[in-house]
């Protein structure tokens, strides 16, 4: 059944399934800090659960990461030159750890799900690319070089970045999926109120599988470092809950105590 569910969406059962476990009003990551929100978010701890432990299998299968989902996931939401699927241990999802925030108002209830993968240079890029390896080991040093762009890609319209999506997916084996991209914020660094920095992705996308269902998703992905670890947090949720829920992520990272 949930290999059923799957293809829908990651995010689309975690943000309303009830499998989740604890709750709190900040997000703490362990080993990078505390994520404040105000009184009415919950922050929700999905760590152990059925599907956590089901999409960390799935990254082990053979040839995922040839996959047209891996292959969306990943130019979504991993910065350049990291690999998040690779063939070979060791696989940087085995340190996924969910969780969900939720905001209610008169209007209704607003959600996202949010999943934390932490590993080392070596977990991140032992089949990436060494001269983003490079790059990412200073790009969070107060006196980095910090480009508009990356690797000397220009910064891209949203027209051509649905032509590279779009090439990417068709080069891509097994169920073949489609990305309407509807807004996208590349890549790009933002300072802390402590003086650290945070790396930034967002997009509003239509997403529809193999089975041509279609629903609306919203993804933000961030990456943070904490000595020599990496922290890849990645955002899911409706364009609806983007309304409600990006600001207060900002302010979130913005704020966050480590």
């Amino acid at each position: 059944m949930i290999k059923k569910l799957y293809p829908l969406a990651l995010s689309a059962v975690l943000v309303f399934g009830g499998f989740l476990l604890s709750s709190a009003e900040d997000l703490v990551i362990d080993g990078l800090g505390r994520l404040p929100f105000p009184k009415d978010v919950t922050v929700t701890d999905g760590g152990g659960s059925e599907l956590s432990r089901f999409m960390i299998e799935e990254t082990h299968r053979k040839n995922y990461g040839r996959s047209a989902r891996a292959a969306m996931w990943s130019i979504l939401t991993v910065p350049p030159g990291m690999q998040l699927y690779p063939e070979k241990a060791p696989y940087p999802y085995d340190s996924m750890h969910m969780y969900q925030i939720r905001k209610t108002d008169v209007r209704g209830t607003y959600s996202a799900g949010i999943y934390v993968i932490a590993g080392t240079e070596k977990d991140f890029f032992h089949e990436g690319h060494p001269k983003a390896a490079r790059f990412w080991s200073t790009a969070f040093l107060e006196d980095a070089k910090r480009p508009t762009s990356l690797f000397g890609m220009p910064k891209i319209q949203t027209s051509e970045f649905q032509a590279l999506v779009d090439q990417v997916l068709s080069e891509t084996k097994g169920p073949s999926i489609h990305v309407k991209i509807l807004k996208f914020v590349p890549w790009r660094a933002f300072k802390n109120e402590d003086g650290t920095y945070r790396w930034g992705q967002e997009a509003k996308v239509i997403l529809t599988n193999e089975k041509g269902l279609s629903f609306p998703l919203w993804i933000s992905a961030n990456l943070l470092k904490a000595g020599d670890k990496y922290y890849l947090i990645e955002v899911n949720g409706s364009h609806a809950a983007a309304e409600q829920l990006s600001d207060l992520l900002l302010y979130g990272f913005y704020r966050m105590k480590r």
